[in-house]
């Protein structure tokens, strides 16, 4: 998340890119009317289940498969689904990062199933059916995070009815991803902004509107490439953050501590409450500014922003 945290729940836009850590996926349909689940990564050695008891009752197998069951749910619901189907998960991140790895899930079983099924589905009909696999698990959320892992890239993406998802040509940004070593727990915090709506109804709806002025300024500085501008940005939208509650103690150290280092600009990045912080980097600082993150007990991720988003891989002749 570039700009725009928590405002966007509140129907307002944020500008969201996609990294290179990926989700990887393997499906195969089987001759049974059962599903089987591989997914060690969240230490799920295998499940198995009935096709048509997935995710029923809203309930899953297992709490480190509940978005592939519930996306599995989805689809046979829209499509139907008279075979069984392999699923084989692996990450190059560990799901404790807070990158939107649930997202990432239900962006690739929901693309895989189509793929299997001959199924022609655009992104937006993917969009559409994961938005209803992710409510079914955690009963909140904007979407901006499936958005990025379906479409890819950089997205200006408005949380309103209908809502857009525009992808953004944009130079490659100058971004760096430091882990503070803490898992937030997204809805929970999701769930406290709303209560301090409910308790400051007037002056939590001017910080949003405040963020969702960030956005449309950083909107333009994405396009002009202007780093020193979308840094400012970046540090305003951080304060706000901090205004509605969801920083902490450890964020705060390492955004300082880019800074100071030298950056054009750094903020949480997601739900707050932990996960990661992203900075904007001058190439003649990275260096110094991972240093100085390393120091103060900040894990620094290597990945790029601006990747495509969900794919069959180049390799792989089927899935």
């Amino acid at each position: 998340m570039l700009l725009g945290e928590h405002a966007v729940v509140h129907q307002r836009p944020c500008l969201v890119t996609a990294v290179d850590a990926r989700l990887h996926m393997t499906l195969t349909l089987t001759d049974d009317d059962q599903f089987t689940i591989y997914a060690p990564d969240v230490g799920v050695d295998q499940i198995q289940g009935a096709i048509a008891d997935a995710f029923a009752g809203n309930q899953a197998l297992a709490k480190g498969t509940r978005f592939i069951e519930s996306a599995l749910a989805v689809f046979r619901e829209q499509f139907g689904l008279d075979r069984g189907v392999q699923i084989t998960t692996r990450s190059d991140f560990s799901s404790e990062l807070g990158l939107g790895s649930s997202s990432a899930t239900v962006a690739c079983t929901l693309f895989g199933l189509a793929q299997l099924c001959q199924h022609d589905l655009a992104p937006r009909e993917l969009f559409d059916l994961g938005i209803q696999a992710i409510f079914r698990v955690q009963q909140t959320g904007s979407g901006f995070d499936l958005a990025s892992a379906i479409y890819g890239g950089t997205l200006y993406y408005n949380n309103v009815d209908p809502r857009e998802i525009i992808p953004l040509a944009v130079p490659d940004l100058p971004l760096l991803v430091a882990y503070t070593g803490t898992k937030a727990d997204t809805p929970t915090y999701v769930r406290q902004v709303a209560e301090r709506l409910v308790t400051w109804p007037e002056a939590m709806t001017r910080i949003f509107d405040a963020m969702a002025e960030l956005v449309q300024v950083g909107r333009g500085a994405l396009g002009a490439a202007d780093w020193p501008r979308l840094g400012q940005l970046l540090d305003m939208q951080h304060g706000l953050a901090h205004a509605i509650g969801v920083d902490t103690p450890k964020t705060v150290e390492l955004v300082f501590r880019a800074r100071e280092a030298g950056a054009y600009g750094a903020k949480l990045s997601g739900a707050g409450g932990g996960d990661c912080i992203i900075i904007l980097a001058p190439d003649h600082k990275r260096t110094e500014i991972e240093t100085a993150l390393q120091a103060s007990g900040g894990q620094i991720i290597p990945v790029l922003p601006n990747a495509p988003g969900v794919r069959i891989e180049p390799e792989d002749k089927e899935l």
